[in-house]
């Protein structure tokens, strides 16, 4: 047996991989959309290790200027200190592909198993907290109401969950179940273990999506005036024709001054469509990724192993790893005032 030329590992790993699930020889075309994601990864690593460099910087001016270290003071907050975090793990994942580039092979082993830890702990927490930033959100129109302890609180679960998540799939299943495997290009769960699949990733990307699309088109209804939410009950909303609109100046179309009331509405709404522009956004990057993903589980499922090209990986992956560097741009676009995120001076800031 020869090593075919597009092939870049070795015959002994090339003639092993023919058979054995647990290894992978990467072609040249496939090592270069490997450093495609390679690259995305690293964007996002370096843009985030930019704001917590922010976070660092804040957080020694406000100890030197007040003597206290209380620098998380809302909701949102704490909700984006632990997405930038999951943010980094994610990236790191996507970084740690250096290696099967140099090796020109994907096998199972101890860098291969914490490959798939750390990109399992960084996509699952990310899912799971953008995904309560689009509940917060959501909450701050319609319940007027928001905790940081909850949030805190929520935030600690989300990631226990997903660390016992992934604790419990490597304590039950070793390096002989092939649970953390090529799969083929890096390493993440295994194609036999789908139940912790779903649990531990498919199925928070799904319900990401089906709920900020949900959010976002009742806060888009709610901004153009379609719904009025009572004052008093919660539950009482009513719809109805858009009501008339005002402009920047906080004139309506009439040529009638709104009134402060009608001017905190709008901040409020401004500052909706800041917050739930990161799930939004989360979505657009993750809309291909998870068709892809399904397409795979679908045809898997069928016995077909071959069933995306290569190339629509790497590309649904690497648009997929931006993730980061969205969050970071959206960071910088909103310029909240916050002492944790701020910096910058203006900005409608978020509640």
């Amino acid at each position: 047996m020869s090593v075919p030329p597009s092939v870049v590992c070795t015959l002994e790993g090339y003639s092993g991989s023919v058979s054995d699930p647990s290894i992978h020889c990467l072609t040249r075309g496939q090592s270069i959309g490997v450093v495609v994601r390679i690259e995305s990864g690293l964007i996002s690593l370096v843009a985030v290790v930019g704001v917590f460099i922010l976070i660092i910087r804040n957080g020694i001016r406000h100890v030197r200027r007040t003597g206290k270290w209380h620098l998380v003071q809302e909701p949102m907050d704490v909700l984006m200190l632990s997405l930038f975090g999951a943010d980094l793990i994610q990236a790191v994942g996507a970084v740690m592909d250096i290696q099967w580039v140099h090796s020109g092979v994907v096998a199972v082993g101890p860098f291969c198993t914490a490959q798939g830890v750390v990109q399992q702990l960084g996509e699952t927490s990310a899912a799971m907290i953008t995904l309560l930033i689009t509940l917060f959100t959501f909450a701050g129109v319609w319940f007027r109401a928001g905790s940081t302890s909850l949030a805190t609180v929520l935030v600690v679960l989300v990631w226990l969950y997903v660390i016992l998540i992934i604790a419990i799939g490597n304590a039950t299943h070793g390096s002989h179940s092939l649970f953390e495997s090529p799969t083929p290009y890096w390493c993440w769960l295994g194609q036999r273990f789908l139940g912790f699949r779903l649990a531990g990733e498919y199925v928070w990307f799904w319900i990401n999506l089906a709920a900020a699309i949900t959010a976002y088109l009742i806060l888009f209804l709610w901004e153009r005036g379609n719904i009025t939410i009572s004052d008093t009950v919660w539950w009482r909303f009513s719809m109805h024709r858009s009501s008339t609109g005002t402009d920047a100046t906080g004139t309506d179309t009439a040529g009638t001054e709104t009134t402060g009331t009608d001017a905190a509405e709008r901040v409020q709404r401004q500052r909706a469509y800041t917050k739930i522009a990161y799930p939004v956004c989360y979505c657009v990057l993750l809309i291909p990724l998870s068709v892809a993903r399904w397409i795979g589980f679908v045809q898997e499922r069928g016995g077909r192993m071959d069933s995306i090209p290569s190339a629509a990986t790497f590309g649904v992956i690497s648009l997929y790893g931006l993730s980061g560097a969205s969050n970071v741009v959206l960071l910088l676009s909103t310029k909240p005032n916050s002492m944790l995120f701020g910096g910058w001076q203006g900005g409608a800031g978020w509640v």
